[in-house]
Order: C-alpha cells, then sequence, then structure tokens
C-alpha cells in the first residue's frame, strides 16, 4: 500500500491539477563587424565585437545573462501583458500564479519558464519558452528575440557614443584653429596691402636679374668702345647707362633685403603666419579623416541578432512528462516500502531481543 501511496498522488497530479506547458525553441547568434579598426580617433573604438573568435564568445554570454536577467523581464512586461500570461489559466501550485503576483514572485517564475544556453563551438544563443499555450510561447519567444537584439545593439554603446564624440570635439576644435591662422594672415595682408610677399619676391629677384644681365652688355658695350674708338660720342650715353642700371640694381637690393619694411622681412613674418595655417589645416584634414574612420568604425561594430531557428511551438505539452513522472513515483514508492520494511524488521528484531 505504501508503495502506490507515491504513484497515486502523482497520477492524480499529471492527470487533474497540472496545467501544461508548451514549449518553444529558437537559435540566434550575435553577429557584427569583423574588418580591422582604423588607425588615430576610430581606434578608440577596438574594444568591440566582430562576433567571431573570442569577443564572439563575449557577446553570446552577455545576451545570455541578459535574458536571464530582471532587466529583461521588465522590458518582456512592456511589450507584452506577462502577468496575465502566467495569471489566467488554471490553478498548478506549481507553475501557476497569484492574481496580483509580487515582483519576486513574476521573476521566479520567468527564469522558471524561460531558460537560456549559449553553445560556445557553434557560437549560438538557444532560448527555450515554456507557456500555457503554444502561441504564447511563441509570442514571449519572439518578444525576447527582439530585447536581445536592442541589446546586442546597446552593449557597447556608450563607448561608440564616446569615441564619436571625441572625434567630432577634435573636429571643431581644428576648425577653430584653422579659421584663426586664416584671419592672422588676411590682417597681415591687409594692414601690409600686400597680397602675397613671396610673389613680390620672385618679381624683384627676375628684376635684379635682368638688370645685372643689362649691366654686363652695356659695360661690355662700354669695353669694346674704349677698345676701338676712344672718341665715340655712345661713349657717354653708355657710361650713364651703366651708372643709372647700377643704381636700379642697389635700390632694387635694397627694397629686397634692407631696411625694416623690406620684402624679406615681410615675407618672414608672412612665412611664419602661412607656414601656422597650413599646419592647422593639415590638422583639420586629418581630424575629418579621423571623424570618418570612426564613423566607419561604429557601422562596422554596430552588432546584431542574427536567426538560425525561428521559434515555433510544438503542440505536444512539454509539462508534465506523464510516464517520467509517474515512472519516478513508483521508484520512490517501492523506496519508501522497503524502508518501511527494513525498519520493520530491525524494530521487531530488537523488541524480540529483549
Amino acid at each position: 500500500m505504501l508503495a502506490l501511496l507515491p504513484l497515486a498522488l502523482t497520477a492524480f497530479y499529471v492527470f487533474v491539477v497540472a496545467t501544461p506547458l508548451y514549449t518553444a525553441e529558437s537559435r540566434f547568434a550575435i553577429r557584427g563587424g569583423d574588418v580591422q579598426q582604423p588607425v588615430g580617433v576610430g581606434g578608440l573604438l577596438s574594444s568591440g565585437s566582430s562576433g567571431m573568435g573570442v569577443s564572439g564568445f563575449v557577446d553570446g554570454y552577455a545576451v545570455r545573462d541578459f535574458l536571464q536577467s530582471r532587466e529583461a523581464m521588465d522590458g518582456l512586461a512592456k511589450k507584452i501583458d506577462l502577468t496575465k500570461m502566467l495569471t489566467e489559466h488554471p490553478a498548478d501550485p506549481l507553475v501557476s500564479l497569484p492574481d496580483n503576483p509580487s515582483p519576486d514572485e513574476l521573476y521566479r517564475a520567468y527564469k522558471s519558464l524561460v531558460t537560456v544556453r549559449y553553445n560556445m563551438i557553434e557560437q549560438i544563443v538557444v532560448l527555450q519558452v515554456e507557456a500555457f499555450t503554444p502561441e504564447d510561447s511563441v509570442k514571449i519567444s519572439n518578444a525576447l528575440i527582439d530585447l536581445s537584439d536592442t541589446f546586442a545593439n546597446k552593449m557597447n554603446q556608450r563607448a561608440l557614443d564616446d569615441a564619436l564624440k571625441v572625434a567630432q570635439e577634435e573636429v571643431s576644435r581644428s576648425e577653430q584653429r584653422s579659421a584663426a591662422a586664416r584671419l592672422e594672415v588676411a590682417n597681415w595682408r591687409n594692414r601690409n596691402a600686400n597680397v602675397d610677399p613671396t610673389g613680390d619676391l620672385t618679381v624683384l629677384t627676375n628684376l635684379i636679374g635682368q638688370l645685372e644681365a643689362q649691366l654686363a652688355a652695356a659695360q661690355t658695350d662700354l669695353g669694346q668702345i674704349k677698345a676701338t674708338q676712344g672718341d665715340n660720342p655712345r661713349r657717354k650715353s653708355v657710361e650713364t647707362r651703366i651708372v643709372t642700371l647700377r643704381k636700379e640694381i642697389d635700390d632694387t637690393r635694397q627694397r629686397l633685403g634692407g631696411g625694416s619694411e623690406t620684402v624679406a622681412k615681410q615675407l618672414s613674418s608672412y612665412e611664419s603666419l602661412k607656414i601656422a595655417q597650413d599646419f592647422a589645416d593639415t590638422n583639420l584634414a586629418s581630424a575629418r579623416q579621423s571623424l570618418d574612420q570612426a564613423r566607419v568604425a561604429i557601422l562596422r561594430q554596430q552588432r546584431y541578432v542574427s536567426p538560425i531557428a525561428q521559434p515555433k511551438a510544438d503542440y505536444t505539452p512539454t509539462y508534465p512528462q506523464k510516464l517520467t513522472a509517474l515512472g519516478s513515483a513508483l521508484l520512490v514508492g517501492l523506496a519508501l516500502a522497503f524502508l518501511a520494511s527494513v525498519t520493520g524488521g530491525l524494530i521487531r528484531n530488537a523488541i524480540s531481543g529483549r
């Protein structure tokens, strides 16, 4: 009789009291870019995941832990009426909830009905959801997959945003420095009424070369006159031309390199400003390139859920497993009967031994 008691109680539960549960299983992977990260500011993003290799493990385990957390349950409750799904069905003391469950009771029920595993070899998250109807199990599974996709996309979002912010701030600073350098060059040109002293230097240098060539020709001409015709009437005019050319050369050289307002001094101050402008422009171009690299890196590191097997419910209840439960109850009953028989025999021996 004792051996049949656990079997009878279990049979009463599985056939009369137990509320069937239906399981929907889905499989998905966390994917993302796996290209090499750019150098520079965009390199700050290198902590992201590629969806493959070691970082793929991190993503998979992170999603698994998220789905087992209260945050996932709260997000699920915002998408669907989770409390109603777990309380509107016949009362089963092992799986059902009271009409107004506490947050702790709801979370315990959620953890008992949602099972998440991560397959390291295949890098796949396996999600199993039990519910009182096949449709509810599929509905909960789809909502959890959506939450996983959002979570995967936001896992490294703060680091990505910070890196992009750094790149944008560097571009802003570089633009300000470039604008300030250009303004300095413009102010110098206005003060000196000179757009490009480099051009003036070239003009004066070429002019000196031309004058020196003319001077050399005049000196040659004068030498020939002295050698052949000392009283040639052209001699005086040639000598006058030589004096004039020498004075023009001296004056031009004075403009080029003597005094405080010479082209050389102007060029020195102008070139220092121009070098600063070119350097600021180069830094601006580099900062903009780093910003572009940061944006590309963000796109490459966006993670997302890649479905492997969509949730599909089995219309055969997975709970309770009647044959397993009855077999276990029979074994327990036989064990209890055996223990009772052994205990009774020991007691009788003890009494008769007195």
